[in-house]
């Protein structure tokens, strides 16, 4: 999230959230798709930011404007990032609690075993996809709706419009342009790709020889899910 405008710059799901080439991996396409990185960046403590704050410090090492080398990023209590933790409550009551309860349910009634290791890399092949389009609404919509403003330091506006032009807010532009020489070596050393498992290369066969279609929603994914365990039990 940027930290003015209060723009999501990315919003994606992982199989993990502790390995630190995951969110290393996004930050580096966030520069190379905008051209430029932040004066700063503020992460909590946890290891999995180790690379995404080497990349800042590294990409700001030469520069001359504020907060340049080792002091582009700040390690803090996530805790005291109140504008991140003010929009994760919000997430949760529009958005993510919903499918934790949808996910529990399915656990109480027995059509989920949390245990069983086929129960849940079917659970990711066949939602994963459905979950990221939920996730790029809720992106989308909070990155196009209007803000008020608070007593909180915060200005009213649209994040997007927000982001673009700070000026027109009375705000300064904050990024440093990053050269392609640098993202490119960051990229020859920053290398991540989630690798599919044995389960997940079954499920694309059976879905290849059955002729099935990737579910759109959640209504598709919980009948494969139930489908493709039917097959494997067989």
């Amino acid at each position: 999230m940027d930290g003015y405008s209060r723009k999501v710059l990315w919003l994606e799901t992982e199989r993990s959230n502790n390995l630190p080439e995951v969110p290393a991996s996004y930050y580096l396409e966030c520069v190379r798709e905008h051209g430029f990185c932040p004066l700063k960046t503020r992460t909590d403590c946890g290891t999995e930011n180790g690379i995404l704050a080497a990349m800042q410090c590294f990409f700001r090492s030469d520069d001359n404007a504020p907060y340049s080398g080792e002091s582009a990023h700040a390690f803090g209590t996530s805790t005291s990032n109140q504008r991140v933790e003010n929009w994760w409550s919000h997430f949760k009551k529009s958005c993510s609690s919903w499918w934790i309860q949808f996910f529990k349910d399915l656990v109480d009634s027995g059509q989920l075993d949390s245990a069983s290791e086929i129960h849940m890399e079917c659970l990711w092949f066949c939602f994963h996809g459905v979950l990221q389009q939920e996730l790029d609404n809720m992106k989308l919509y909070w990155n196009t709706h209007h803000i008020r403003p608070s007593r909180h330091d915060t200005v009213g506006g649209v994040p997007d419009v927000l982001f673009q032009l700070p000026e027109q807010s009375g705000a300064f532009d904050c990024s440093v342009p990053v050269s392609r020489e640098k993202v490119l070596e960051m990229e020859s050393k920053c290398v991540y790709e989630a690798e599919e498992n044995a389960f997940q290369e079954y499920f694309h066969y059976v879905m290849a020889k059955e002729g099935l279609h990737y579910p759109s929603n959640k209504d598709e994914a919980l009948h494969l899910f139930s489908h493709l365990i039917n097959v494997s039990n067989q």
